[in-house]
Order: structure tokens, then sequence, then C-alpha cells
């Protein structure tokens, strides 16, 4: 929801989940938020991003449907995807790619990434979010045969913090003002717990192919 408010009205989001059960409990959360505000702003799919990539695409842009109607999703995993997708055109046209941005939350999203980068444009980013060191090592490891570049790893931390109100000792109670801050006085603090680890958040950015190239 928060992409959603961040995209506005002019904007569009589109989500993917192969689980039926998270997918309606996910619609059901957006609906019954500020009566259903975000909801026009948010597209559902059901499946797996290989297999609805081009009905997204043809959602944003239905000129595509005849264009995409005949290339599997494997042909993009092969070879060079963007030279597969710049080989089909429309009116002479080089198909244009749609997506500002892409979010992945999924064990392997290096297993989706040819599905879906040919529609990213170029300069612009893929967040993908993984728990382990491992996945981001792999991750990048099969960014090298795609024009997408490891620009950020951010590891997400979980730290607990005290707000509360605090019990001032002997307060002054001769003067208004100072029984008057007593009782607006707050604890503010992090805890004594330790810091926690949630996952990382990797940022790839994606580059046109001759950049990537000369890197």
């Amino acid at each position: 929801m928060h992409l959603a408010q961040a995209v506005g009205d002019l904007g569009k989001v589109y989500t993917a989940e192969r689980n039926k059960i998270t997918a309606d409990h996910a619609q059901q959360i957006v609906n019954q938020f500020r009566r259903a505000v975000l909801a026009p702003s948010i597209s559902f799919h059901l499946g797996t991003l290989s297999e609805i990539v081009h009905e997204i695409t043809i959602a944003i842009d239905p000129q595509l449907k005849g264009v995409l109607g005949d290339i599997s999703a494997a042909q993009f995993g092969l070879g060079d995807p963007e030279r597969a997708l710049a080989q089909w055109r429309m009116g002479g046209n080089m198909i244009a790619p749609l997506f500002d941005g892409i979010v992945l939350d999924m064990p392997m999203p290096w297993t989706q990434l040819p599905h879906l980068f040919s529609f990213l444009k170029t300069d612009r980013y893929v967040v993908c979010y993984l728990p382990n060191m491992s996945q981001v090592m792999d991750l990048a490891r099969s960014c090298r045969q795609w024009p997408l570049i490891v620009e950020d790893v951010v590891e997400v931390d979980w730290r607990e913090w005290e707000v509360r109100p605090a019990v001032v000792r002997n307060p002054d109670a001769s003067s208004a003002e100072a029984s008057s801050e007593c009782n607006d006085a707050m604890v503010c603090r992090p805890t004594h717990t330790p810091i926690g680890h949630t996952a990382f958040l990797v940022k790839l950015r994606k580059c046109a192919a001759h950049a990537r190239e000369q890197e």
C-alpha cells in the first residue's frame, strides 16, 4: 500500500502472488483500508511472474497483445532478452519498456528476472528482499548475464525502542509549570535487547547493454 500511495492517482501498482489465500487476504486488506481508497491504484494478479507477465503488460498497453501473444516466457531466459524483445515490432517501432520499478519478495528472484527486466525502463531499479547473504551473492552472480548493476545492499535491522510516560521522582510540587512538565515527560530510548536481523534489501539498476560491457 505504501507503493500505491507513492505512485499517486496517475500511477499503478501491479502485484503477482501465486498463493490464492495470500492474494485474497492482501486484496481484502486493501479494500478495507480507508474505504478502499487505494484499490484503484493496485491491480492483483494470481500466478507466478513468468506466467502472468504478459497479462500484466497487456493490461498496461493493450496494443502489445498481438505482439506478445506468440512469445513464450522461456524465450526471455535465453540469449539476450533485450535483443529478443527488440525483434518484436509493431508498425516499425520497438516495444518500449513499461515499468518504472520492480519489487521482488521471493527466495530466488534471479529465476524471474529474465521474464521481467526487459520491460523495465533503463536507469530504473529492481529491489529484492532477501533473508540471507547467500541469496544476495547468488543474485549478484546472476546479474552478470544481464545489464543489471548491484548498486546497494542494505541490511534491515530490528531494533526495539521503549516509548512510555516517565515516572518523575521527587517532583517540585511548588511550581505549577514544573508539575505540568512532569506530567508530559516521556521515556524514549532503545531497549537493551540485542539488535535483530530481518533481511537484506538489494537495489539493482538497469543500465544500457553497452554500458555494462564497458564495465
